[in-house]
């Protein structure tokens, strides 16, 4: 009886680490002007970390993302009169 509880608490362990472990980024692409959030860093050249690094989940980047005045300004360029 204590085999199988041991395996069913391993097995439980297995499935749920993976999300307990994952990390959610904001990244300022500077070609756009956009914020996104990735669950993996910015490659080189490929943006640029805003915030606290790492946030442990979705929810947490979201909201952090609303508060950085360079996520929330949308620049557009004005095409020039003729």
């Amino acid at each position: 009886m204590n085999a199988k509880t041991l395996v069913a608490g391993i097995g439980i362990v297995v499935m749920t680490t993976p999300a307990l472990c994952a990390q959610f980024f904001i990244v300022h692409d500077a070609a756009t002007g956009r914020c996104a959030i990735s669950e993996q860093p910015p490659a080189r050249g490929g943006g640029t970390v805003v915030g606290d690094g790492a946030y442990g989940d979705r929810a947490s980047a979201e909201a952090d993302m609303k508060t950085f005045a360079i996520c929330t300004s949308q620049t557009t360029e004005s095409a020039p009169r003729r």
